[in-house]
């Protein structure tokens, strides 16, 4: 059996150094953003709010009073609603640095629990934090390698700002062949996926069949020489994002990518109400289909909204595969102390 990280670590199969590292990288990011006049929230790990993105799964836990009265509770997969209800009380920057987790996700990029960077700016937009993150993730490599570049699987990639910004609808124009623009239908991606090539089954939905070919066919090939913003996505896969004012049917989203890995998501937040709680009730639908019930819409957040938020931007940047990259490890596994893949495969010794 493959025995667990710890146990590596005493053998010497294992550099210490790896986690040396990591603290290093950490500490950089929380004072790049303390010294931006950012406060550090705590955000709550459990809520009674569990993710309505359909394509999201929230890691359920329970909780018992003295009076045995059980209530379910979430391990939260963002601190997205609690640092929003924030900004409604007054908060104009702010940055969360911790854990969250999500159900579903197992694979050498993904750990049910993982690291999360996730800050908020009243007062800006999804260009603005763009920007924090091109500074951010340049004075982390400055700090602790004291380099703008990196190297990872053999390719050179320079950090130094500014980083393309492409259109995701010109990406799928480019590496598909379809025009989301002219024509974003099922059909259309069906066909797209048919003459890519692209497995896919009968009963896909529209999401799924977007989703197989953006991962098979563009994702793969986006930031190797320098880190690269995929930008403006459809409104339908922007649950909690601000449609464009010239376009409604796309939002102003952002992803970062670096070396074909998804490494930061944010937006210019949705601040209306009413199209906050629509967008929840269409999701809640599919998370029904999916056998999720039980999953309700969080109103307070609703409230929050509806009091009055200044319109702002947040980013969420994955902590473990920043160092994955900037440490050159293919798994990530190899970039956290006790990964949840061996107590999940048997492979780890007990």
């Amino acid at each position: 059996m493959e025995p667990a990280n710890w146990q590596k670590l005493r053998s010497g199969h294992m550099d210490w150094s790896v986690f040396r590292m990591r603290a290093q990288i950490v500490q950089a990011m929380r004072a790049f953003f303390e010294s931006q006049d950012f406060l550090e929230i705590d955000a709550p790990l459990l809520t009674p709010f569990p993710t309505l993105d359909a394509n999201i799964h929230s890691l359920e836990s329970a909780f018992t009073s003295e009076d045995g009265i059980r209530k379910t509770l979430f391990l939260h997969t963002s601190p997205e609603h609690a640092m929003k209800k924030l900004l409604a009380a007054g908060a104009e920057r702010i940055f969360f640095l911790g854990k969250v987790f999500r159900d579903r996700e197992l694979t050498p990029l993904h750990n049910p629990e993982f690291s999360m960077l996730e800050w908020y700016r009243a007062h800006a937009t999804v260009r603005d934090i763009q920007h924090d993150t091109e500074a951010v993730v340049l004075h982390v490599c400055q700090t602790v390698f004291s380099r703008d570049r990196l190297t990872f699987q053999g390719h050179q990639i320079d950090l130094t700002p500014p980083w393309p910004r492409v259109r995701m609808n010109d990406l799928f124009v480019q590496k598909a062949g379809i025009d989301l623009e002219a024509d974003m239908s099922a059909p259309a991606l069906e066909k797209a996926a048919d003459a890519l090539s692209v497995h896919r089954h009968p009963d896909d939905d529209w999401e799924t069949l977007f989703f197989r070919i953006w991962i098979d066919k563009i994702e793969p090939g986006l930031g190797f020489d320098k880190p690269v913003f995929v930008t403006d996505y459809p409104s339908r896969i922007g649950l909690m994002a601000q449609r464009k004012a010239d376009n409604p049917d796309w939002v102003e989203r952002a992803e970062l990518y670096m070396a074909g890995v998804e490494l930061a998501n944010g937006y210019s937040e949705l601040l209306d109400a009413e199209e906050q709680r629509h967008r929840f009730l269409q999701e809640q639908e599919k998370k029904r289909a999916q056998g999720y019930g039980h999953y309700a819409v969080d109103e307070e957040l609703l409230d929050a909204l509806d009091s009055g938020i200044p319109p702002s931007a947040g980013m969420a940047l994955g902590v473990d595969r920043l160092v994955m990259l900037l440490l050159d490890k293919a798994d990530i596994r190899d970039v956290i102390p006790f990964p949840v893949h061996q107590w999940m495969t048997g492979k780890a010794n007990p």
